[in-house]
């Protein structure tokens, strides 16, 4: 076997705003993953808590009506560390006239160049790639303190494998297949899918300074009403768990802020901060950090507080990458122990909600090709 890169765009400058952007994926040869580079430029003054990647939507790749990938650019990123164990590329720099640079790989295998299950295009009608985004999805664009207009860039490229001993017959597909506002209390059931062997699933839920396992307190997985019962965890004791199995994330942040300004930041559990702050005489420290946020406290050496936005570099540590819970259903790497519903008539996603958080479920399951 050998590799190539197959490339679908480079630095692409996109001259809408918001829109969604179609790449036909005509590759004779097997994919092992599509990865992808975004960019786009702030405004002159600054771009504060305005990330990037909260304003591309979707990445999907479909066949007409047939959907073989779908999610957002954050539950990707999540579904790549949760299966690759390293930190998908997240630059983020808020700073006048800078920007972000991020990406991610969307896997059709276990692993890159996995050549037991990968993606066949040729064995598609008419594949496409489609790739949308709104960079005033947060905040209108301006040329101050948003998003620049006509700045967004896209870059996409196919990893190939030529010349295997055999072609692979399946592929993990990886969908988002619902999302929703969840309730103050109660359970949410949602039916899952029965067609295809499940290898885990993904909850995100997002809500301003709360804990995923704040927002979902505990999960079950019930085949035919409680025949087999997969997963019934405490959402907090289980996040311990999958912190304790995956680990944690480290990303970098250049940021613009002021004395208690509230700020952002993309792990959502036990967010852990170190600063820099290259004013002399400035110094920088957090009076609180969780749940994916944090307060700055700025000072002077004369111990005055700083009321002009100043640059400070963050660096964060922690896990719950964008707000999300892996639940494998089974060992990741073996897939004789991955979890068949195919006898069962009805999977059942049972959640206990304690809050108005934005909610999203993506499974990713064995798609024969």
């Amino acid at each position: 076997m050998r590799v190539r890169d197959a490339v679908l765009c480079f630095q692409e400058t996109q001259s809408s705003d918001a829109a969604t952007k179609t790449i036909d994926l005509d590759l004779v040869d097997p994919v092992s993953a599509l990865v992808f580079q975004f960019q786009a430029t702030n405004g002159t003054t600054n771009n504060q808590n305005n990330p990037l990647h909260r304003c591309i939507t979707k990445i999907e790749v479909v066949d007409g009506s047939d959907v073989l990938a779908s999610m957002s650019f954050e539950e990707a990123q999540a579904l790549e560390f949760y299966k690759t164990g390293k930190q998908p590329m997240l630059r983020i720099d808020e700073g006048p006239s800078m920007g972000d640079v991020i990406g991610c790989q969307l896997l059709f295998g276990r692993y890159l160049y996995d050549q037991e299950y990968a993606m066949n295009f040729a064995r598609f009608k008419n594949p496409q790639l489609k790739i949308t985004w709104n960079l005033a999805a947060i905040r209108a664009v301006s040329a101050t303190t948003a998003w620049a207009t006509g700045t967004f860039k896209i870059s996409a490229t196919a990893k190939t494998m030529e010349e295997m001993a055999a072609i692979p017959s399946k592929f993990l597909m990886d969908k988002q297949i619902d999302s929703w506002t969840g309730g103050a209390s109660g359970d949410r059931r949602k039916e899952l899918p029965t067609d295809y062997i499940y290898r885990m699933l993904m909850l995100r839920s997002y809500l301003t300074v709360c804990d995923v396992s704040e927002n979902i307190t505990h999960v079950k997985l019930s085949a035919d009403t409680d025949k087999f019962i997969a997963v019934d965890r405490d959402s907090k004791e289980f996040d311990s768990e999958m912190a304790r199995l995956f680990g944690n994330t480290v990303v970098w942040k250049r940021g613009h802020y002021c004395h208690n300004d509230q700020v952002w930041v993309p792990i959502n559990r036990e967010p852990q901060l170190k600063f820099t702050v290259p004013t002399i005489h400035y110094l920088a420290s957090y009076g609180w950090a969780w749940s994916g946020e944090f307060a700055a406290f700025l000072s002077d050496t004369a111990g005055g507080t700083v009321g002009a936005d100043t640059r400070v570099d963050i660096g964060i540590e922690g896990h719950a990458l964008h707000a999300t819970l892996p639940i494998p259903l089974g060992d990741i790497n073996k897939p004789e122990t991955w979890f068949n519903p195919a006898t069962y008539k009805k999977l059942e996603l049972v959640l206990t909600e304690a809050g108005a958080a934005a909610n999203s479920i993506v499974t990713e399951q064995i798609r024969p090709l």
